[in-house]
């Protein structure tokens, strides 16, 4: 390649990243970091060191000098892409690469799971994740194509709302924390019988209609992705595959996960796993989409 002051050449360079040198913690920090068993809860406000606290603690596992872990028994999980991506970019610093434990999202561990343990048709067409724009229109088309057919009786005061796609977000939501919360369509439509509320009572009848719909499509929406990734890890050769794998657990921002991903986390946790999930409840900020900050009050 030539450049302005002459030829330019380039060479790869395959030795290893040199690592970071690990940063003073305080006295707290160190103890969440030596932790080796069972379950640990931190609470801890913004600026406390949270996510140093978390990379030295996946480092202090890896490179044990007793009982080190190799990087595929590590678990770190967190919310957003963006999050996993800055935890991810730490982790390889303070590691000087190699083979690294999985830090990602809930949903991406989810999607992950349902196609190393699925058939082998699941992994060859995998299933499709939906947007939420996409998953209002069909929700909105099944919708009306099950009260022009009779299959569901929708309220009268509600009919004006059936074309919009903002009904059809609110029911897509209404759908999610159902199944978040482990309501069965048939226990939702029971529901909103003994409770007075036809339109739940319609959603109940709905929920199996997508549910039926998404096998046939082959599509998933991220509270089904979620809730067929808890199903199978609740299964003998689930907790079998998941314990004997995974031995330490990292959950950061703990105050934001909803019933389900708790549900997950559960069914990961093996006798022999510790978890450390880090959080702060006056920081809880996605209670719109399911979040439950009693969770962290919940924490074993």
């Amino acid at each position: 390649m030539q450049s302005r002051g002459g030829p330019m050449s380039f060479a790869l360079d395959p030795s290893p990243i040199p690592a970071a040198a690990p940063p003073t913690l305080d006295a707290e920090q160190q103890e969440v970091v030596n932790h080796r068993s069972g379950p640990l809860l931190v609470l801890a406000g913004p600026g406390t060191g949270k996510t140093t606290t978390i990379v030295e603690a996946i480092a202090a596992r890896i490179n044990d000098p007793v009982d080190p872990l190799p990087a595929s028994s590590v678990l770190a999980l967190t919310f957003g892409k963006r999050a996993a991506g800055e935890l991810r970019d730490r982790v390889v610093t303070r590691l000087g690469g190699g083979l690294l434990p999985t830090v990602s999202t809930f949903h991406s561990f989810a999607y992950g799971l349902t196609l190393q343990h699925g058939t082998t048709e699941e992994y060859r067409e995998p299933p499709r994740l939906l947007s939420g724009a996409e998953e209002d229109v069909r929700i909105r088309d099944l919708l009306l194509g099950a009260v022009d057919d009779g299959a569901i009786a929708w309220p009268d005061d509600l009919s004006g709302a059936l074309h919009t796609l903002g009904l059809a977000n609110e029911v897509r939501a209404v759908l999610a924390r159902a199944k978040e919360l482990g309501i069965e369509p048939a226990q939702l439509q029971r529901i909103g019988a003994r409770s007075g509320r036809p339109a739940w009572e319609a959603l109940g009848i709905l929920a199996r209609q997508e549910s039926e719909v998404m096998v046939l499509e082959n599509v998933v929406d991220y509270a089904e992705l979620l809730h067929r990734a808890v199903l199978w890890a609740r299964t003998p050769q689930g907790r079998r595959a998941l314990h004997g794998q995974i031995r330490a657990v990292f959950v950061d921002e703990y105050q934001d996960t909803d019933p389900l991903q708790v549900a997950l986390l559960e069914a990961l946790v093996g006798p022999h796993t510790s978890i450390v999930a880090v959080g702060d409840p006056d920081q809880s900020i996605y209670a719109f989409r399911g979040a439950d900050v009693t969770g962290i009050f919940d924490f074993p």
